[in-house]
Parts: structure tokens; C-alpha cells; sequence
């Protein structure tokens, strides 16, 4: 008896040298229907600090008559390959007024988008619906890998609101019969960044699904990255709050509805507000895309 305790003894700490040699644990099951799955923030922590860029000096970002075009933002080696890419959406009134300016990389206005100290800025107006965007000018689809990163402090948010606040970036599509962004970022003003993944394109319908990711107050900055990542029906975010050093990481497997409208998504960023008062600037320090 006592060499078969010796026996199981001996097993049992084979057992636990090798979990603790290879730190291994039991997988996460991927869930269907835009429901989310964790991810391992730390992995993803450590493969996107290789991008990030140091955090901003705080009287940089938060001057607010800082505003120039005799640098335009597609003068700057940080963002002039990604502005060429996209073009610059504005939309005041409301959202009933819409301005285009569909060659991003030679375009520059000191009211709305423009440079202060090597960064490029973005000023949207207080109404709701108003909005200020980068829209990337892609066809892009689940199948292929493409991701976007941006690294940007914004400030001026809305906080009236506890469930709405400012959309800070979005997987859209623009296929024929779509509403409403796959995949959106925004601030709440329960001063939180929060994911909200839909299972339809059709406005009002289906269920949307609903993360709170890291704790964001006016005025901190955000380093993100959105990914299609190939793999068919996945897309994956990853967000840090660069004053706090918090991150998290999500993946979604996209809704079936979603795939009938493959090939024509593309990624954005900016300013759109949820909720009027306030006027949001956004000072980024970076912009990429890979496909």
C-alpha cells in the first residue's frame, strides 16, 4: 500500500512540474453569434508595445488653440502612407451636413483637421451626430488579415450620458442594405471604453453585444488596435489606456448575417458624438493600417 501512495505521489508531481514548465491552461472556447471570448491581455500587451509610442506630454495635447496648416497631417512620416488610404468625412448640423475630402494626404483646415507639435489633430462640433472621421477608402474582407492601430489623446468628451458618449473607431461596411457599423469603440460617459459588436447590419435589429473594456476619463489617451484577422469570422480588439497602463483584449466571431455583406468592410476613426455639449478633439501621434 504505502509504494502504490509512493507511486501516485511521484505522478502527481510529474504532473504539476510540467504545468508549471509549460504554463500551459485550458483554451478558451470560441463562442458564435457575436458573443465574445477573452483573450489573453498580456500576449497581446507585449506584441503591440513594439508599435506604441511613448505617452504624450500633457500641455501638448491639451493646448487648445493649437492648430496649424503650415504642416499639413499628410506632411508628418507617421500618418502620410495611412492618409492615403482614406478619406476625411466632416459632418456638422446635426449630421445633416456632410463634407468630403476624398485626397486626405494633401488636405488640411485649421477648424477641423489639421497639426499641432507633430501631431494630427481633429475637431468635431457639439452637436449630436456630429462627427469628424478618418474613412478608410478599402473593400475589405473576413478572409484576408488586415488590422488598423492608432494612437491618440482625446479630449472635450461628453459625459451627460452614461450610455452614449463618442465613437472613437468602427469595422463598417458599405454594402447596399447596411445601417450600422460590425464593430465600434467608444467612450461612455460612465468614463469607460467600451466595444459594441452587432449580429446584423440591419439598423434596429438582432442584439448587439456590449464589453467594457478599461476605465477613460477626458483627456487620457488611447492606444488601439482593430483587426480582421483572416480566419473567416473573427475580428479581434486590443485597447490600452496609455495613462493608466490598463489593456484588454476581445475576439468576436462575426454573425453569419454579417458575411453576406463580405468584401466591403473598411476600418474608421475619429470623433462622432453619441450625445451633444461637448466639442472632442483628438490629437493622434500615430495612425497604420496592414493588409
Amino acid at each position: 500500500m504505502k509504494n502504490e501512495y509512493a507511486a501516485v505521489f511521484r505522478l502527481f508531481v510529474v504532473a504539476c512540474l510540467i504545468l508549471t514548465i509549460t504554463g500551459c491552461s485550458p483554451k478558451q472556447a470560441t463562442s458564435t453569434g457575436g458573443q465574445s471570448t477573452s483573450v489573453t491581455p498580456q500576449g497581446d500587451d507585449a506584441i503591440e508595445s513594439a508599435y506604441m509610442l511613448p505617452r504624450m506630454e500633457k500641455t501638448t495635447a491639451e493646448s487648445k488653440n493649437c492648430s496649424t496648416c503650415d504642416v499639413k497631417p499628410g506632411d508628418l512620416p507617421a500618418f502620410n502612407k495611412a492618409l492615403m488610404d482614406v478619406k476625411v468625412q466632416r459632418y456638422t448640423d446635426g449630421g445633416t451636413t456632410k463634407i468630403e475630402h476624398k485626397i486626405a494626404e494633401t488636405f488640411c483646415d485649421k477648424e477641423f483637421f489639421s497639426t499641432c507639435d507633430g501631431l494630427m489633430i481633429i475637431q468635431a462640433t457639439d452637436e449630436k451626430s456630429d462627427r469628424v472621421e478618418l474613412r478608410q477608402e478599402k473593400n475589405l474582407g473576413l478572409t484576408a488579415p488586415s488590422i488598423m492601430r492608432f494612437q491618440a489623446k482625446f479630449e472635450n468628451l461628453p459625459n451627460a450620458s452614461a450610455s452614449k458618449g463618442v465613437t472613437l473607431a468602427q469595422i463598417h461596411n458599405d454594402a447596399s442594405g447596411v445601417g450600422r457599423p460590425l464593430l465600434r469603440v467608444e467612450y461612455t460617459g460612465e468614463n469607460e471604453l467600451r466595444v459594441v459588436v452587432t449580429d446584423t447590419y440591419v439598423k434596429g435589429a438582432g442584439t448587439s453585444t456590449n464589453d467594457y473594456m478599461v476605465t477613460f476619463k477626458d483627456g487620457d489617451e488611447l492606444y488601439c488596435k482593430l483587426e480582421m484577422t483572416g480566419n473567416d469570422d473573427e475580428v479581434r480588439v486590443f485597447i490600452k489606456n496609455m495613462n493608466t497602463g490598463k489593456s484588454k483584449s476581445k475576439a468576436y466571431t462575426v454573425n453569419s448575417t454579417w458575411k453576406q455583406k463580405d468584401g466591403d468592410f473598411y476600418y474608421k476613426t475619429g470623433a462622432y458624438l453619441q450625445e451633444s455639449g461637448k466639442s472632442p478633439r483628438a490629437s493622434y501621434s500615430m495612425l497604420q493600417f496592414n493588409y
